[in-house]
């Protein structure tokens, strides 16, 4: 597993590295990759709720599994969240963000193509439940930005903002094609399909761009915190508790992986886009990327 997840990861190092360079030489810079994180999150995200929440296969869904998993995520953002207000003294909104790389993994890239070659259909359902419903906990973090933007609470106004959130719509989308079996014409799957491949090199180059630029030593220590809570003490939790309760570790083995996977992207694109410092988050994405590596292989033959 450990050369099927090398050699699958190389790519994405190599989208930071255009990026690196790219902002290095003034090829790019802070505002080209605010331009390529405001694309993810506003228009390939409610494509991947299309794709991936339209073409779900519910009836596999193993609930009890996934309650562990939110709990552990829940736990872990609390904690982010905690550190980086209460220790760090971070704004809300900053401290949202921290919270939200600290619990979000990036399953639909890294961890699901690798399940895909190493297990069965049965082992991947886990993950695509996990990806489906992070639509729903993004989506209310975004309403927490959108919350923590505002001097003075205005929920009707906060409601009607709602409507823009990009991860409900996707949400919504992809609810509405599958419980009325929408059948989406052969040229609008395609055109899907090309807007959801833009996401990964889009977001990758953008955070390569950004990490070429300096930052305070705050920063790096919230990157710290990030990657030892998404790479060690989240798989962990999860373990010690399906562990407690005698779960089938092998059925878990695809959502341990998740668990011990590296940060997804979501908190970079909307620090991104409601102006919040995205130095912690890009750096602890590097980190826990090349952490991964083997992380994602031990918890993955965890089990025999």
């Amino acid at each position: 597993m450990f050369y099927s997840l090398f050699f699958s990861t190389l790519p994405l190092f190599g989208l930071v590295f255009i990026g690196f360079i790219s902002g290095k030489f003034d090829l790019l810079n802070k505002s080209d990759s605010k331009v390529f994180l405001k694309l993810v999150g506003l228009v390939i995200v409610p494509a991947l709720g299309i794709k991936i929440i339209g073409n779900f296969r519910y009836e596999f869904i193993n609930w009890n599994l996934y309650f562990y998993y939110f709990l552990t995520q829940s736990i872990i953002y609390f904690l982010g969240f905690s550190i980086a207000k209460i220790i760090f003294k971070r704004q809300f909104s900053e401290s949202i963000i921290i919270g939200m790389t600290s619990s979000f993994s990036n399953h639909l890239f890294f961890v699901y193509p690798i399940a895909l070659f190493e297990f069965g259909p049965k082992d991947i359902v886990p993950i695509e439940t996990i990806i489906s419903v992070d639509f729903i906990t993004v989506g209310l973090s975004v309403c927490a930005l959108e919350l923590a933007g505002h001097k003075k609470i205005n929920f009707g106004q906060i409601f009607l903002s709602q409507l823009k959130n990009p991860a409900l719509i996707g949400l919504f989308l992809g609810l509405t094609i599958f419980f009325f079996q929408i059948h989406i014409p052969l040229s609008i799957n395609r055109l899907v399909n090309f807007i959801c491949d833009a996401g990964t090199p889009c977001a990758l180059i953008a955070m390569g761009v950004l990490l070429s630029y300096h930052t305070d030593k705050t920063q790096i220590k919230l990157s710290i915190v990030i990657t030892l809570l998404k790479i060690f003490v989240f798989p962990l939790i999860l373990f010690i508790i399906l562990h407690l309760i005698n779960y089938d570790l092998n059925i878990s083995r695809t959502t341990m992986m998740v668990a011990a996977a590296p940060i997804g992207a979501m908190g970079l694109v909307f620090a991104s886009i409601y102006n919040v410092t995205t130095d912690a988050v890009v750096r602890s994405g590097i980190i826990s990327y090349i952490l991964a590596l083997l992380s994602i292989p031990f918890v993955g033959n965890i089990t025999p």
